[in-house]
């Protein structure tokens, strides 16, 4: 191996290592600014601050990302005034060193991925602020430069970290358990090679698949993260949303210390911010509004997160006007739907629906009717269920269920032709033999006990070539929408499964929301128990 690539080697090591610590290191940074703009006298959050951008500065220089040192240099000098008294902490301050997180973070993902460095318009805008604050004093009651202000923290550019970190204490007892297994696999292979009765290698294969179990369960618990760090980068969301709709709002995060999968996390990150800014824009009132009404001035955003019946529910509750429920029906007469057979929850729960939206303008923040739409259709993908409950003139709060980890599905497994299907376990209420005289139709409705029970057969869904079986099950699936009967050749039983992403090719195709491999090695798809009810209640084709 050449010396110039044993170099490169050792620098992309430098480099990965530099992406983990400055993307903690901006968070950090963010969050305390936000702090810092409440105790603006509190000098030791000053100085934590200052040196975490020294730190930064530091670490790009060593990697010669001089557009980012050189940035951060200039962001320092800014702190030192502060730290020093020769500046006072104001919120035109905050939010200039708020847009310079953002351009530090940017120009450090560009200086990773190697491309163009050089800041863009806006950021040389900042940089010239910044530097005439070092050396000069702003008025408190300038208002914040353009520069930053289009645009909420959650719609700034970032990388995207697939880094996560784990106790020591977990690394060691999975070392522990892959050297058991180990040993357990050498046990086998030396009963299988001897003479030795079948119960002694039956009894030596439940013990590896005993440890296997530990060693997978330990795995999912690795990857469980505590919900406060990520819940707390939206104190940056509601500071930016509230400032443009001229509203003052607080968050408050509960139960910030409840653990969930890390893809949990990453998925919740766009429903949170379309419910921020829907909050705000729509149901929270402008100071005088609130106080004309008796309510504090600022209102308040609760975010919380508590583990029940082993999963983990998130609520997001503020104390606005609440839901409009008469402009949401008359939004719904509108759209053709026939509110008149919906209960007040199915009503409220129109807002989820693509399109939907009751604002009488488009404004900065909402009113296109895509954001309430995102925050349902990336909780199913989490297998998870949300649902609204609002009190007039009182608030509203959206309920998230979710499970804990999204990685292993209890799963039941079904056969059309020659391919098996996986549905989720906790989407099935029951499973019967297709009653005889059925037509063989692609959809149709079953008498399930007296009530229709719309069904379609799997194999319709997905094309597959089959022979007229002499025998056809249903497995009658719910949903918070509804329930309908899927029809399949065979029932397999159930079992654990680990869940897969989709690859390219499948991506895109409805009624599938992941993939697992079976124990003879083939691969199982797996069933989105939404989109078949929605498919089982659509009309036939004409």
């Amino acid at each position: 191996m050449s010396e110039t690539l044993i170099r490169d080697i050792d620098r992309q090591q430098l480099v990965d290592v530099f992406v983990v610590e400055s993307e903690e290191t901006l968070a950090s940074l963010e969050e305390l600014l936000l702090r810092l703009e409440h105790a603006p006298e509190d000098q030791d959050i000053l100085n934590e601050i200052f040196r975490g951008a020294h730190t930064l500065k530091g670490n790009a220089s060593c990697l010669q990302f001089d557009e980012l040192s050189g940035f951060a240099h200039v962001v320092e000098e800014m702190l030192e005034r502060l730290r020093t008294g020769d500046l006072h902490v104001s919120p035109t301050r905050i939010s200039q060193l708020l847009d310079a997180v953002d351009t530090l973070r940017d120009l450090s993902a560009r200086s990773v991925a190697g491309g163009e460095r050089s800041l863009l318009a806006n950021q040389r805008a900042l940089l010239a602020e910044l530097s005439e604050s070092a050396l000069h004093s702003l008025s408190d009651g300038q208002q914040k430069s353009e520069h930053g202000a289009e645009k909420t923290s959650s719609e700034r550019g970032t990388r995207s970290s697939r880094s996560l970190r784990v106790g020591i204490e977990k690394l060691d007892r999975m070392l522990d358990l892959t050297g058991e297994i180990a040993i357990a696999r050498g046990h086998v292979r030396l009963l299988m090679s001897g003479d030795h009765g079948t119960e002694a290698i039956f009894d030596a294969i439940r013990e590896l698949d005993r440890l296997s179990l530990d060693l997978q369960e330990l795995v999912m618990n690795a990857r469980l993260v505590p919900v406060g760090p990520a819940l707390r980068r939206f104190h940056r969301v509601v500071r930016d949303v509230a400032a443009t709709a001229g509203k003052r709002v607080s968050l408050v995060i509960e139960g910030d210390e409840v653990e969930v999968d890390t893809t949990v996390i990453e998925q919740l990150k766009d429903p949170i911010t379309h419910m921020i800014r829907n909050s705000i824009d729509h149901g929270i009132e402008r100071p005088e509004e609130r106080t004309a009404r008796g309510k504090a001035a600022t209102a308040t955003i609760r975010i919380s997160a508590s583990h029940e019946s082993g999963g983990v529910v998130f609520r997001f509750a503020d104390d606005g006007r609440g839901l409009d429920e008469v402009r949401i029906a008359g939004r719904a007469r509108a759209m053709s739907i026939d509110v008149e057979r919906l209960s007040r929850e199915d009503i409220l729960g129109l807002i989820f629906q693509p399109g939907f939206s009751t604002a009488h303008e488009v404004t900065e923040v909402s009113g296109r009717g895509i954001g309430m739409d995102v925050v349902r259709r990336n909780v199913e993908l989490l297998r998870g269920t949300v649902s609204v409950a609002s009190v007039a003139g009182t608030g509203t709060t959206i309920m998230i269920r979710l499970p804990l980890t999204v990685a292993l599905i209890e799963g039941f497994g079904v056969a059309v032709g020659d391919e098996t299907y996986i549905v989720p376990i906790d989407a099935i209420a029951e499973c019967m033999e297709l009653p005889a005289g059925t037509p063989p139709d692609a959809r149709g409705v079953l008498n399930l006990r007296g009530e229709p029970l719309p069904f379609v057969r799997l194999g319709h869904l997905f094309d597959i070539p089959t022979t007229s079986p002499v025998r056809e099950n249903v497995v009658v699936i719910h949903h918070q929408r509804g329930r309908a009967g899927l029809v399949v050749q065979e029932l397999l039983g159930g079992s654990q499964s680990v869940m897969k992403p989709m690859g390219h090719l499948l991506r895109g195709v409805a009624g599938l929301a992941g993939s697992s491999i079976l124990g003879n090695g083939r691969v199982a798809l797996i069933l989105d128990p939404h989109e078949i009810v929605r498919r089982a209640a659509e009309p036939p084709a004409a």
